[in-house]
């Protein structure tokens, strides 16, 4: 830049302050649109702060709408029970069923603890090899085992001693590190140390401790080495000092048995505590709705909506204030006449006052019917009396106003999903093609079930087979042998020794075993639908299983669901009916049972889930509003180019001032130059005024 002192440095000048004057001109030029940007910039950034302003009061206002959509929001239970000391409930669950529930308890569930022999010190070895437990349940005799029948379902544990861990504690560490369920602590008796092995609680959690001694000449079951901590049939080296128990139960007179003494699947959602047994004692537990809670958590959203619309008012509304002086003043927010900010202040009051989708037959389809208003500012009131009285009276109806329902006409058809797609409704379900399973039915077998059974001994015979299930082989499968008191016990153990098969679990292949009375016959079915469910025998060559009615055959393939949705075809996968992606109920997960024909499903999201979903629209990463804010950002990106650009013309036409300011002090300098010459030039001439004598 030119500076503006060069003016004096050429002369005398014209004496006027051309730096103050070309400041003063390019400020004047420089002011018209430096106003705009300045404008601009303020409105832009104004309106970024008001958007976030915005974001985050609908974000409290989700949570406030989330509270009812969660269950604890109008679904929560409370319940009055009688004061008791041998059985307390701890927790309540949204899913409890209301009523009255009588306990007693009979007795309370223990775990096995078994004692080893003294040792002098904890650091006593006790012997190399590996002791091998089992769980199940154990028949003991004074202390000792007698007899144990193996729990099919849990794998046995080795716990391997050698020179790294070979003494009490070392034991002891090894076997809480397996970390099986069994706790071994070492004890003070008073005169020395022994090993306490405490199970699980249960009757069916007992141990059987079998042992394998190194060395040349292990004995494995006398009272030296690591034997001493045998716990066999004929080797109880191990003395039990408790025996496993189960806790027994009545609920309104019916006997139930539990392996712990914290229970939560008696009545589904209420967990339990037995603290000790009281024969014959009822304890009462009476549950209910919490209409209560649920009336607070409406009224808590109401005050939350209320605050949220003056929360926003300032960047939204055209309000006056008075200032300072008393003056009115007419305020106008950025958002005031912004369509998208509008929109959504326009969307959330159409959610409040419409009747809610899928909600047909209801009494109860809009906020207004439960006297929640709407006044002439937006914000809502309460008609006490309607309020009051539609919790009282019409509680489940509330409940479905506000939370997400699914219902149906025929349970064999039902909603168990929808996604943020689903369009709320009624839907008319028609199975063309129900689902099935792939089965296996047996022959006739040549045991006599009817004699047989009860104290079946399977030991006589050896029953082994392969078998296919869902296109997975099995390794061989042998029945347990054991003797069996019905016919309910004998195929429960084909099951379970079945679906323990390596091979079957690993792909997640099962199947139930039942015994077809009616047609005298073992039936095997898979627990998967859809036509890739299958059962087949692929070996049973030993004489014993085609006893059973087993042969080499192939199953009944099952059948994948078929039908439509509202008149469209769907699309099914297993026993699920999925609708077309194009139509209202993409999302549904339709569950379709055996033989099901049609169905009437209506799904609702609740008015909370209405408002949610709409919520979550305006809050996404790539919603409206982050995209808005995109735009605000990148017009004051714009901004800042365009002041880079009015500062480089600024200076650009600062310096052209200047220029022609020099340029015309140049000339005046020229002109006042020519001028005292003129005037010496003239004084010197003959017969000019000044030379007169």
């Amino acid at each position: 830049m030119i500076d503006n002192n060069i003016i004096q440095s050429i002369g005398a000048g014209s004496g006027i302050d051309t730096k103050n004057l070309v400041t003063q001109l390019t400020q004047i030029e420089r002011s018209a649109p430096q106003a705009r940007i300045d404008t601009k910039r303020d409105t832009t950034e104004t309106q970024i702060s008001d958007f976030g302003l915005m974001s985050s009061a609908l974000a409290t206002l989700k949570d406030a709408a989330t509270v009812l959509t969660d269950p604890e929001g109008m679904f929560s239970k409370t319940a009055s029970f009688t004061d008791s000391d041998a059985l307390v409930p701890v927790e309540l669950g949204t899913d409890v069923q209301a009523g009255s529930y009588t306990f007693t308890v009979e007795d309370i569930a223990q775990s096995q603890s078994l004692t080893s022999t003294e040792f002098s010190d904890p650091d006593d070895a006790v012997g190399e090899g590996t002791l091998t437990f089992s769980i199940g349940n154990a028949d003991v005799t004074a202390g000792a085992i007698t007899g144990f029948t193996q729990d099919q379902d849990v794998d046995t544990v080795d716990i391997v001693i050698d020179s790294t861990n070979n003494s009490l504690e070392g034991l002891r560490d090894a076997i809480n590190d397996a970390d099986f369920g069994v706790q071994a602590s070492i004890v003070f008796n008073g005169t020395g140390y022994v090993l306490q092995l405490n199970a699980e609680s249960g009757a069916n959690n007992e141990l059987e401790i079998s042992v394998s001694e190194s060395g040349a000449s292990p004995t494995n079951d006398d009272d030296a080495g690591l034997s001493r901590f045998s716990f066999i049939a004929g080797a109880s080296q191990l003395a039990q000092n408790q025996g496993g128990q189960d806790a027994e139960l009545t609920i309104n007179g019916l006997t139930v048995f539990r392996e712990s003494n914290s229970i939560e699947d008696i009545v589904q959602g209420l967990k339990l505590d037995v603290l000790k047994a009281d024969p014959g004692t009822p304890i009462n537990i009476t549950v209910s709705d919490d209409k209560v809670y649920a009336e607070q958590s409406v009224r808590d959203f109401i005050e939350a909506y209320n605050l949220f619309l003056e929360a926003v008012e300032p960047a939204v509304g055209i309000y006056e204030e008075e200032d300072e002086e008393g003056d009115k003043q007419t305020i106008v927010g950025s958002l005031a006449n912004d369509a998208l900010a509008k929109s959504v202040i326009s969307q959330i009051r159409s959610v409040i006052a419409s009747a809610i989708p899928g909600l047909e037959g209801s009494s109860f389809t809009s906020l207004g019917a439960m006297g929640i208003l709407t006044e002439l500012d937006g914000s809502m009131s309460i008609d006490e009396e309607v309020f009051s009285d539609a919790f009282e009276n019409n509680f489940e109806d509330i409940q479905k106003l506000f939370a997400p329902s699914l219902s149906t006409s025929d349970n064999s058809i039902y909603i168990n999903s929808y996604n943020s797609n689903t369009q709320a409704g009624e839907y008319e379900v028609v199975i063309d093609t129900p689902p099935s399973r792939g089965e296996y039915n047996g022959a006739a077998p040549a045991l006599d079930v009817a004699s047989e059974f009860p104290n079946y001994d399977s030991s006589l015979s050896t029953y082994t087979f392969k078998i296919s299930v869902n296109g997975t082989e099995s390794e061989t499968i042998t029945i347990p042998s054991d003797t069996y008191e019905s016919i309910e016990d004998f195929t429960d153990a084909i099951q379970t020794v079945i679906n323990a098969d390596a091979n079957l679990s690993a792909d997640g292949a099962e199947v139930i075993v039942a015994y077809d009375s009616d047609n005298d016959r073992f039936d095997i079915t898979s627990t998967r639908y859809g036509a890739a469910s299958s059962v087949n025998i692929i070996e049973a060559s030993d004489h014993s299983i085609t006893n059973l009615g087993f042969a080499e055959v192939d199953g009944t393939v099952g059948t994948t669901v078929a039908g439509t949705v509202n008149g469209v075809s769907g699309f099914g996968s297993s026993n699920v009916l999925l609708p077309n992606l194009n139509e209202p109920g993409a999302g549904l997960a339709l569950v379709v049972g055996d033989g099901a024909s049609s169905a009437t499903v209506n799904f609702s999201r609740g008015f909370a889930g209405e408002l949610e979903a709409l919520l979550d629209e305006f809050l996404a990463s790539n919603g409206l509003i982050a995209a808005r804010e995109t735009n605000l950002e990148t017009s004051l990106d714009e901004l800042e180019d365009d002041q880079e650009a009015l500062d480089r013309r600024m200076t650009s036409y600062e310096e052209r001032l200047i220029q022609q300011f020099i340029n015309m002090e140049r000339i005046l300098n020229s002109l006042n130059t020519s001028g005292s010459f003129i005037e010496n030039l003239i004084n010197t001439l003959p017969f000019t005024s000044s030379n007169k004598d």
